[in-house]
């Protein structure tokens, strides 16, 4: 099967909360707050595919999946992942810089200033920026031993994704702290294959 249409089916499965999203959209089925609903789903999404990308080297050394049987090489689950990691960041950004700031510049940096969650997540979503864009294997030729460098920047993107989400809630800390733990684990195996 060609690598294009390998990549199609695998992104259409990514995009299913994008669309489940879109139809309670036109649905009417948002919630009370749609906004908060928005950023929330999107946030979590963007998250959970953080923590797949990070799974991908685990289960390969624990697993030994073939995955070409699956018709899906490692490298290609694990760049759709990060992939589908970006756009949810996006639509999450998106949604709070239309609906929440109104577009407007210096509304955002003076929210940025007056709460250190928001600098967090701007700071994870800008480091996210390089990674998608020398995702392909282009740049990975180009850059050599300076890509993989460049893409450890993962962990520290997802810890602070994380990191943004528990001072987003305060109080009810059980979902991040989850989050921080699936990621504690995801790390320890990383430490420990070595």
């Amino acid at each position: 099967m060609p690598i294009f249409i390998k990549i199609t089916l695998f992104s259409l499965v990514c995009s299913l909360p994008a669309w489940e999203l879109i139809w309670r959209l036109f649905n009417d089925d948002l919630g009370a707050n749609p906004v908060e609903f928005l950023e929330h789903t999107t946030g979590d999404w963007t998250i959970y595919f953080l923590l797949l990308t990070l799974s991908i080297s685990p289960i390969q050394k624990l697993l030994r999946p073939n995955w070409n049987k699956w018709l899906f090489s490692m490298h290609l689950v694990r760049r759709v992942l990060g992939l589908s990691a970006f756009v949810y960041a996006l639509l999450h950004l998106a949604t709070y810089m239309v609906f929440d700031m109104g577009l407007s510049l210096e509304d955002t940096v003076a929210d940025i200033i007056e709460r250190p969650f928001i600098l967090i997540g701007m700071l994870a979503f800008l480091m996210l920026i390089p990674l998608a864009i020398t995702s392909t294997a282009g740049w990975q030729r180009r850059l050599k031993q300076h890509w993989r460098t460049l893409h450890k920047a993962v962990y520290l993107i997802t810890f602070l994704g994380i990191l943004h989400y528990a001072l987003l809630v305060k109080a009810d800390l059980v979902q991040p702290l989850i989050y921080m733990m699936l990621f504690g684990i995801l790390m320890l195996f990383r430490v420990k294959t070595k």
